[in-house]
């Protein structure tokens, strides 16, 4: 049967059904809706049903269904609302069929829990064919009957998703692009408490593939609004085909000229006053900065890829051809700048000389400092994981041109320490270690958790001293790197990185010093211009990009999949925008208990678990019971061991052992409690009492096996 309006067989089925259930639950509510004359003549409301969609043709229906006069009165505007009050069942979903329970509040209750159904579809990413499994075994319960067959009803109610109407997607060969815009997303995500009069935007491009026996792939635009409390990640614009596009000027247009208009004539958002009084209020538009690997930097910019002689983003090196690998030992040239990269002043770094990229075109956005090196791509997955490979002695490095191969013996022993690391390991990190035995499956969080923490005890003792000393002089210059108030080691970093890059070559031979440990030396002016590197990583990018491929259910049209599937998720009913975080630290007490332990001085209600701001702090877990307080002016590290009431001081407060004895671990090339890394020693039986609001900071506490220390590492991201 030929199809009518584009509408199939199953969607007119259904619909047809739902109109019959509408029809029925009329009949039942008769006495609900009538009214006197007088307020019959006094209302415009009209009722409609939801369920009917304007353009439905009944022509391919049998049965048609014959509407009785409109009868007016005051409802709810919101279709589930109009969908409950129709209904008798709501009573039984959460009344006891008392007649004084008010039904506008009942209504109110109904309507939470079909959006809470529905908010847990779109969280747990839910399938909608099993939404509609779900949806089909409720509805067979008297409380539930109310409710649609289909799941596309309830996206449609909430978000407004027209599964009918196709996507507009544009051409940009060989695929196809979509672009969602900037200036909604912005609306959206900006917190109403954001006090700044510019908002900065940072963006991130990647390839993402979707498929490992076709070349089907995504290439998304990526955003978030930095320099305020909720940075969540947003799509800009995607594109799909077989292979990545062919222009990126045509790839990057879409964003480009919506982001100049941004720039050039601002845009208005909401913002709350001193009297919590919600205004508009117009604010400026910038581009903080890209964030990129080194592949799409390269192919946004139309330059040399990181196997180019002139690859370098921020200088004018020569690369040498040594051992087969492009390296790049020389570290003091010239610097580029933006005037450089416009008038294409080293013609080698640039790829055509005619073609000119669309970024240009972005107002006060500087091609070569604004592009900023991601950490997680140079230092994670490039000098570490090289590294690691160094040592383990891969086929890629045979030991002819690797000097620092380590014995079998040797890493094996440094994946016991990196095991034996596991339950000291707080819940902020996804990722446990593993043995290297996994080394190839490593990833990016797991390379830092190694950079920032692990690393230096995990090859104590085992590596000889200039290996370790070398590992360690990465580890203090990145933690200086990702640290929010370490600005003035900024300098000392800056020298340690360049002598860990000289060093580099010296021990692992110059072959080995490839574009990513070359841009190292680069760091120091990224933290310059955005601070703590994290402010301009790929890292939360990367996270986005693992849900955006769940969105794809089957290889048909995958880009059209994502665009349906955020436009069900558009409208979330707990959106960012709603809820708000003001700027303000958050305290959270969670998992009441009377377990003790208490002193005479205390009582409950007692907690497990202290959320303030980002710290969480469990004391039934030992990994998550360690934090640094600063009393008197003095660092105290101490192990919480209750969450408690104060009879004296008449708040909550901490229960707690502190460490008596600390002391540096290293004091070179600076001395480590200049960065709050202790070696512990000394733990007092006594409980204290401890303010909660002298908590600085969460730390790690590592103790290797076969080494008679214990070592206090803060969790960087939380110092304060």
């Amino acid at each position: 049967m030929q199809r009518r309006n584009n509408l199939s067989k199953s969607t007119k089925r259904r619909r047809l059904l739902d109109e019959k259930n509408y029809i029925k639950t009329l009949s039942h509510n008769d006495s609900f809706i009538t009214l006197n004359s007088v307020e019959l003549n006094n209302t415009c409301t009209m009722v409609t049903n939801p369920l009917i969609e304007p353009t439905t043709n009944y022509t391919d229906i049998d049965h048609v269904p014959h509407h009785s006069p409109s009868v007016g009165f005051d409802l709810p505007t919101n279709n589930v609302d109009q969908l409950l009050l129709n209904n008798d069942s709501t009573s039984l979903l959460l009344g006891n069929g008392d007649e004084n329970v008010d039904p506008i509040e009942e209504v109110t209750r109904s309507r939470d829990i079909i959006e809470d159904i529905v908010q847990w579809a779109l969280d747990q990413n839910i399938p909608n064919n099993n939404f509609d499994k779900l949806l089909n075994i409720l509805r067979k319960h008297k409380c539930f009957e109310h409710l649609p067959a289909s799941c596309r009803t309830l996206y449609k109610m909430y978000s407004g998703v027209s599964y009918e109407k196709p996507v507009e997607v544009q051409i940009v060969s060989p695929g196809i692009y979509y672009h969602f815009g900037v200036a909604d997303n912005i609306k959206k995500y900006i917190d109403f408490n954001y006090l700044e009069d510019t908002i900065r935007l940072v963006i991130g491009v990647d390839g993402l593939p979707l498929s490992k026996s076709s070349g089907s792939c995504f290439w998304p635009i990526l955003g978030y609004l930095s320099r305020q409390r909720m940075q969540s990640v947003f799509l800009i614009g995607i594109y799909w085909g077989n292979k990545k596009p062919d222009n990126s000027n045509a790839f990057i247009k879409y964003f480009v000229d919506e982001i100049k208009q941004l720039i050039t004539n601002g845009i208005n958002v909401k913002q709350y006053t001193e009297n919590n009084t919600l205004i508009d209020v117009h604010k400026k538009v910038t581009v903080d900065a890209f964030c990129c690997d080194q592949p799409a930097k390269s192919f946004l910019l139309n330059t040399k890829s990181h196997c180019g002689f002139y690859s370098c983003t921020r200088c004018t090196v020569k690369g040498k051809y040594l051992m087969r690998r492009v390296c790049f030992p020389k570290l003091n040239c010239s610097k580029r700048t933006h005037e450089d990269f416009v008038g294409k002043i080293q013609r080698q770094y640039h790829n055509d000389k005619h073609q000119v990229t669309e970024i240009l075109n972005i107002p006060n956005f500087d091609v070569v400092n604004h592009f900023s090196i991601d950490y997680m791509h140079a230092v994670c997955l490039g000098a570490v994981k090289k590294i690691l490979m160094l040592w383990k002695g891969d086929t890629i490095y045979k030991r002819n041109i690797n000097k620092q191969k380590l014995n079998s013996l040797q890493i094996k022993h440094i994946s016991e320490r990196l095991v034996s690391f596991r339950n000291s390991v707080p819940c902020e990190f996804a990722r446990k270690p593993r043995s290297l035995e996994e080394l190839p499956r490593f990833k990016a969080t797991e390379l830092r958790l190694i950079l920032l923490y692990l690393g230096p005890l995990s090859i104590h003792s085992i590596v000889s001293k200039k290996i370790y000393k070398h590992f360690l002089s990465l580890n203090i210059a990145m933690t200086i790197f990702l640290s929010p108030n370490y600005n003035m080691l900024a300098s000392s970093a800056k020298s340690i990185m360049n002598d860990f890059v000289k060093q580099f070559a010296y021990l692992y031979g110059s072959h080995f010093v490839s574009h990513n440990i070359h841009s190292l030396i680069h760091l120091y002016d990224d933290y310059n211009l955005y601070g703590p590197l994290d402010n301009v990583s790929c890292f939360k990018f990367e996270n986005y990009m693992c849900g955006l491929k769940k969105m794809v259910r089957k290889n048909d049209k995958p880009l059209q999949q994502v665009v349906k599937r955020c436009q069900e998720r558009s409208l979330s009913l707990k959106t960012n925008c709603e809820n708000n975080v003001n700027n303000i630290p958050i305290k959270q007490f969670k998992v009441e208990h009377s377990e003790g332990p208490l002193t005479n001085e205390t009582s409950s209600p007692q907690y497990k678990i202290l959320i303030l701001d980002q710290i969480k702090v469990k004391i039934h877990v030992n990994a998550d019971s360690y934090v640094g307080l600063k009393t008197n002016g003095n660092l105290q590290i101490i192990k919480v061991v209750n969450i408690c009431y104060c009879q004296q001081l008449k708040k909550q407060i901490l229960l707690g052992r502190q460490f008596l004895k600390l002391e540096c671990f290293f004091k070179e090339p600076i001395k480590s409690n200049t960065m709050g890394i202790y070696k512990v020693s000394d733990f007092s039986k006594t409980i204290c009492i401890w303010n909660i609001e002298d908590v600085m900071t969460k730390y790690m506490i590592l103790s290797p096996d076969n080494i008679d220390i214990m070592v206090a590492y803060p969790v960087i991201h939380f110092n304060n």
